[in-house]
């Protein structure tokens, strides 16, 4: 469906999560989420109390930026970020100045609001060059970004127990995605550039722990992302508890830990069950809407790989 009225319903709600996932709502955004009928039941705590829920999720555990989970690096303003912000170049998109890195996935909403808004306007003006143009550039932008990495990320989220508004949000982001798939209909990228060009993930032959780890904490070779809250439900889960700190520190303490409990073993196998939940979410996503598959069949790939990986 593409009328007018339907594209500018698509744009509000792709606006509205974009401003939710850059920052805890305003007294003006908290109004407009309120206002809109996928956040109206969830949106029933003050700001002051979400605004811990938001760092607690997005700043704490599960960051919302494309390259953590496209690139080997793990850190922001990468080639993935580099790409984005191209994107954002080409048509005349400034993302704002308040997030850390272009390929924050709310500026990525923003944009793609973006998009779909100039498509309704030329619509309604039946500028249809115009409209060609915006509608073009939201499916290639789907196809080489959002469709290619969202479906991870807000796994990791709805790993955690959170506020209800962000369970909602990141759930929703996936739906609208999907909704946009359909819609659009894009040609999913020959290049396959979330594919990482360098060869670093560990081998079934290593005995390295560091490798091991960080293959695990690295989502664009483990096909998941490892939170600091997934590290220390693991530990939960078998009989002891770990120090927060960085991911890395995380699960090396993890295993450490678990070895010294004579719990290695357990470990191995929450991770695999972790790892198998993750791939049949993935799996559910694609039989519900075909359109998925090419985005999300290297991430289940990339599971199957690390399953294999930490068996050996």
């Amino acid at each position: 469906m593409n009328d007018t009225a339907d594209l500018v319903a698509r744009q509000t709600l792709a606006d509205v999560i974009g401003r939710l996932l850059i920052a805890p709502p305003s007294a003006q955004l908290w109004a407009e989420a309120v206002a809109l009928p996928e956040l109206a039941t969830v949106m029933t705590d003050q700001t002051e109390s979400l605004a811990v829920a938001y760092e607690q999720t997005f700043g704490r555990n599960v960051y919302p930026y494309e390259s953590l989970y496209r690139d080997e690096e793990l850190m922001l303003n990468t080639a993935a970020a580099d790409q984005v912000a191209a994107f954002y170049a080409t048509c005349g998109f400034t993302p704002p100045q308040t997030v850390g890195a272009p390929d924050h996935l709310g500026v990525e909403f923003l944009f793609l609001a973006r998009l779909i808004a100039t498509e309704a306007a030329a619509l309604a003006d039946g500028d249809s060059g115009l409209q060609h143009w915006a509608h073009q550039h939201a499916a290639s932008f789907l196809s080489n970004h959002l469709a290619v990495w969202v479906p991870v990320w807000a796994h990791a989220v709805q790993r955690i127990p959170g506020h209800p508004l962000y369970q909602t949000l990141t759930t929703l982001a996936v739906e609208f995605i999907e909704s946009e798939l359909e819609r659009l209909q894009p040609v999913p990228s020959s290049s396959r550039s979330y594919i990482p060009l360098a060869t670093s993930a560990a081998s079934p032959e290593t005995d390295d722990l560091n490798t091991l780890i960080r293959h695990l904490i690295t989502p664009v070779h483990a096909g998941i992302f490892f939170s600091r809250a997934d590290c220390s439900q693991l530990a939960r889960r078998l009989g002891f508890s770990i120090p927060i700190g960085d991911r890395f520190t995380m699960m090396r303490t993890l295993f450490e830990t678990a070895g010294e409990f004579e719990q290695a073993d357990g470990l191995i196998v929450a991770l695999q069950e972790m790892m198998s939940a993750e791939a049949q979410r993935l799996s559910l996503l694609i039989d519900g809407q075909a359109a998925w598959q090419p985005f999300l069949a290297p991430w289940i790939e990339r599971l199957e790989r690390s399953q294999r990986l930490i068996s050996t």
